[in-house]
């Protein structure tokens, strides 16, 4: 065989070798944190909440009036059903809750997905909402659709500035919260809407708001994973409660 074959053969077998690890590489990088066992479990149909999946993820319906519509973006790298346990407390309180369903399991890749959700109900008083960075995408969908009533950020900061807006947030955070950064969440505190309601749970970490196990740096939780869900719940709810259909 000549230099000039072998050559080629190195060449082309390297490209296949260079082009095999990217594809690895690749998918390890957009590997999901998987939803758990009882994150499953909230995906299913009971006496207070019926669940349907939709189009653009699965949509919670309380089984008695509704007072208004969340659609919630995962945050990065999340499969969205780990936060069924939290829609699915939500819902029972009488809203209608979209949990939405993005590509890669990242939210900036279909930042306007709530449209497809609020469609489905446009008479309903609707908010937006999100975990981490789907608190982020959050905070661009409602900077920019003045239909929506309300925002929730669940472990996030605004992108935007927003300070100049008169829209009802709720900023939640966990008190062991490892993941997101404390400079970055001071520097950006100047961009929440006027009035944000900034409230921290205590006990909770990042990965508390949902159902997907431990996440890499993260501090552990000092609250049970039941009573973490149901903290976020309750005063997402408060405050839905008061945005959404005080008079």
């Amino acid at each position: 065989m000549s230099k000039y074959r072998v050559f080629w053969l190195v060449f082309f077998g390297g490209l296949l070798l260079f082009a095999g690890a990217m594809v690895w590489y690749t998918r390890q990088a957009l590997k999901p944190y998987p939803a758990n066992q009882a994150a499953q479990a909230a995906l299913q149909t009971d006496a207070q909440v019926q669940v349907r999946a939709v189009p653009y993820g699965w949509v919670f319906l309380p089984q008695g009036p509704v007072k208004g519509g969340l659609a919630f973006y995962p945050g990065g790298l999340v499969e969205p059903q780990a936060y069924a346990p939290v829609m699915r407390r939500i819902a029972q309180e009488g809203y209608r809750v979209a949990l939405l369903q993005v590509r890669f399991n990242l939210a900036v890749t279909e930042q306007g997905k709530a449209r497809q959700a609020i469609a489905e109900a446009p008479d309903l008083p609707w908010a937006v909402g999100g975990h981490s960075l789907g608190g982020v995408v959050a905070s661009n969908f409602a900077d920019s659709n003045p239909q929506v009533k309300a925002l929730v950020m669940w472990a996030a900061y605004p992108q935007n500035n927003l300070s100049g807006k008169r829209l009802p947030t709720l900023a939640l955070f966990g008190e062991k919260d490892g993941v997101i950064r404390r400079e970055q969440l001071e520097a950006a505190q100047g961009k929440f809407p006027q009035g944000t309601l900034k409230e921290t749970i205590p006990g909770l970490n990042h990965a508390g708001f949902g159902s997907y196990g431990p996440q890499r740096g993260d501090n552990p939780a000092t609250i049970a994973s039941e009573a973490g869900w149901d903290e976020v719940a309750k005063r997402t709810v408060v405050f839905l409660d008061q945005a959404l259909t005080a008079p």
